[in-house]
């Protein structure tokens, strides 16, 4: 098989782990919170499954992807921050799916390759940002906080690897490099929210 096809299963059966594991949550608590973090995983799992199986699309599914994707994931954290505030101090839960204004301008930029790879670094550093500052308040001090770290560990050196090596012409051949390592944070900082959320109950 060719290497990216096994990135592909790779990336697709981690992402739809965390999708089914995230929907059983959701089914059981009916929270706003795991069904933007499901959704965030199922739709970054279609273009690769579309690619395993060379499913042919107009769209570039790849590119969509990856900006609705990290859209939801955003309007989850918001969610996330807005339930750790007392319930006197908390934003109404509409504005959580502000995020979802950007997908109005996503056809406008998503032929310029500058504008759209540009577009996806901010959204995805600023997720992370804000994933490594809510840790920091609520789970630093918690049990097994490890495996939150090593989540996190593998998504922020993903990203990193992804936008300052691997996306050059140079290297584009070592992005499953960080496709692998996204995969392996994401698991480990699921599993881990997973049990917190469960505990919580």
């Amino acid at each position: 098989m060719d290497p990216a096809k096994w990135t592909d299963l790779v990336v697709s059966l981690s992402f739809g782990t965390v999708f089914v594991l995230l929907i059983k949550l959701f089914i059981r608590r009916r929270s706003l919170l795991e069904l933007y973090f499901s959704l965030a995983a199922l739709i970054i799992t279609i273009p690769y499954l579309f690619d395993l199986f060379q499913i042919q699309t107009p769209l570039n599914l790849f590119q969509w992807g990856k900006l609705v994707s990290v859209t939801i994931y955003i309007s989850g954290l918001l969610v996330l921050i807005r339930e750790s505030k007392p319930i006197f101090a908390r934003f109404p839960v509409y504005l959580t799916a502000l995020p979802f204004v950007s997908f109005l301008f996503f056809p406008l930029i998503i032929d310029s390759i500058v504008i759209k790879d540009l577009i996806n670094a901010i959204y995805q550093g600023g997720a992370l940002i804000v994933t490594v500052l809510v840790f920091a308040l609520k789970q630093a001090k918690k049990r097994n906080r490890r495996y939150y770290i090593i989540g996190i560990t593998g998504v922020a050196t993903s990203y990193l690897s992804y936008w300052l090596i691997f996306n050059r012409s140079t290297s584009v051949d070592m992005v499953w490099v960080s496709e692998i390592l996204l995969c392996v944070g994401i698991l480990f900082a699921t599993i881990r929210f997973i049990h917190s959320e469960e505990y919580k109950n």
